[in-house]
């Protein structure tokens, strides 16, 4: 959020975050299980406080949404589902999540190097398409525990993320 340089610290700014279901429910579908069961934890703050909070506080904040994903609050959105009926209904967010909101997607638990269409595993993946405010976590394909940020910001915005991600 500091490389996006908002003037106005009362600016609110939204970090999505796609939650796996399957292992949060209670009992937990199986693993490969293939249906949807992705969810979106959204934590939601002030640009200054942002600034001013610790690191640490920052990432505090964002375990504790992912943390409420737990079973009861997945099944009460179920419900909510159920009880809407035509959930073509339900409005949806941009497939963007453009400034001053910001969207992470890991893919570190996907095997996507163990995929296999007859000419052995991929060299590398990532997504075919990149949206502003949009990033992804990618496991090396050398599957050592290392990984990698794709992510789409502005251009200038870019240009200050990366000065302050090595300053890091």
């Amino acid at each position: 959020m500091k490389a996006r340089n908002f003037q106005n610290n009362d600016q609110k700014t939204k970090l999505r975050i796609a939650v796996d279901g399957r292992s949060r429910l209670n009992p937990p579908l199986q693993s490969t299980y293939f249906g949807n069961v992705i969810f979106t934890a959204s934590p939601v703050a002030l640009f200054g406080d942002l600034l001013s909070e610790s690191f640490r506080c920052t990432v505090e904040r964002i375990h504790r949404e992912i943390k409420r994903m737990d079973d009861e609050y997945l099944r009460s959105a179920l419900d909510y589902l159920e009880e809407v009926g035509d959930v073509s209904s339900i409005p949806r967010g941009s497939i963007t999540c453009a400034c001053p909101n910001l969207s992470i997607n890991s893919w570190m638990r996907l095997p996507i190097y163990k995929a296999d269409f007859g000419w052995g595993s991929p060299l590398l993946m990532r997504p075919a398409t990149m949206l502003e405010g949009r990033g992804y976590i990618h496991p090396n394909p050398a599957n050592d525990g290392s990984f990698s940020l794709a992510i789409c910001l502005e251009t200038d915005h870019m240009e200050s993320f990366r000065k302050l991600f090595y300053e890091f």
